[in-house]
């Protein structure tokens, strides 16, 4: 238990150290961007500019929530804070919604009296400089979200991603402005495309958190059995449920095994299969396994023929 308190505790650290780093530089791209847009009466660099302080809100409510998901386990929360990092993530979706909302009705204004001046080439090359600082910050962040298996960092650096391709939105409307005369109004069309996009990364954000919190399966039964069945000693393997809580996932499934099996080997049977299920899904995992008798072929043909009626239910 020690040893798991501590290794959460280097991950809660690694986690903010990431999300410092990029809170500092998304406010500074945001700054750029936003100063540009005052700057040149530019909705869409505007709107560009509070996508990326969105970056930095999401950063900010991140690291509010890994706080709180790396307390250790208490008597009103037997099961860990970790999910704290699913309700960070429902806090930026409330922050893009409210973004998106606002900048699309800003565009629609903007149709009928579009005011704005061109902005200049050390503007210019300013967004193209955000423009890199965002592929590098979401790489690295997406980088960091895999290799410590943290929720918040993966739906954050996805957000970043969306803010990649607005601005590259954004840089495409203004050099078509100013070097092949487009219409003026497209300035209020990119905008309205980058509300989109903030609408679409708040939809995915909401989706991966709502599965989490509705007890989505969250590794399919299939694989848990092949994972199992691995073992010599295990004779069947049925009534497999799983659901995700932050990286944690919680897994309860019945094992049948010989019924001459020792009290003391059932109990390593029990650990070895929790082990095996650690090594090979690559998330931490934690189970509840029940064992039970096998008693012949007729008992297996049995747990066959209700997992085949569960999959033809579901189609």
């Amino acid at each position: 238990m020690g040893m798991t308190m501590d290794r959460d505790r280097q991950k809660q650290k690694k986690v903010s150290r990431v999300l410092w780093a990029v809170l500092l530089l998304n406010l500074l791209v945001s700054a750029v961007k936003i100063v540009v847009g005052l700057a040149t009466h530019l909705q869409a660099v505007l709107a560009d500019g509070y996508h990326s302080i969105s970056d930095g809100f999401s950063n900010v409510i991140g690291l509010i929530g890994i706080r709180f998901a790396g307390k250790p386990i208490d008597e009103d929360h037997a099961y860990g804070h970790s999910r704290y990092e699913t309700l960070a993530g429902l806090g930026i979706v409330a922050l893009l919604v409210y973004l998106g909302i606002s900048i699309t009705v800003q565009s629609l204004r903007n149709f009928s009296i579009p005011s704005f001046s061109l902005p200049s080439t050390a503007e210019l090359v300013a967004l193209v400089a955000t423009l890199c600082v965002n592929v590098v910050v979401a790489l690295l962040e997406h980088r960091a979200g895999v290799a410590l298996n943290s929720t918040i960092l993966k739906s954050d650096a996805h957000h970043t991603f969306s803010d990649i391709y607005v601005t590259c939105g954004v840089l495409f409307s203004v050099l078509s402005i100013r070097f092949f005369n487009a219409p003026v109004w497209l300035d209020s069309v990119v905008s309205l495309v980058v509300a989109l996009f903030i609408f679409k990364a708040a939809y995915q954000i909401f989706r991966d958190a709502a599965d989490e919190l509705t007890d989505r399966i969250a590794v399919d039964p299939d694989l848990v059995e092949r994972i199992v069945r691995k073992d010599q000693r295990v004779r069947g393997v049925h009534k497999v449920r799983s659901r995700r809580s932050g990286e944690f996932v919680f897994l309860d499934f019945h094992v049948q095994c010989d019924p001459a099996m020792r009290l003391d080997e059932v109990h390593s049977l029990s650990h070895r299969l929790d082990a095996m299920l650690n090594e090979e899904l690559g998330s931490p995992v934690s189970s509840v396994i029940h064992v039970e008798p096998w008693l012949g072929e007729a008992q297996g043909c049995v747990a066959d023929e209700n997992k085949r009626e569960k999959k033809t239910e579901k189609k």
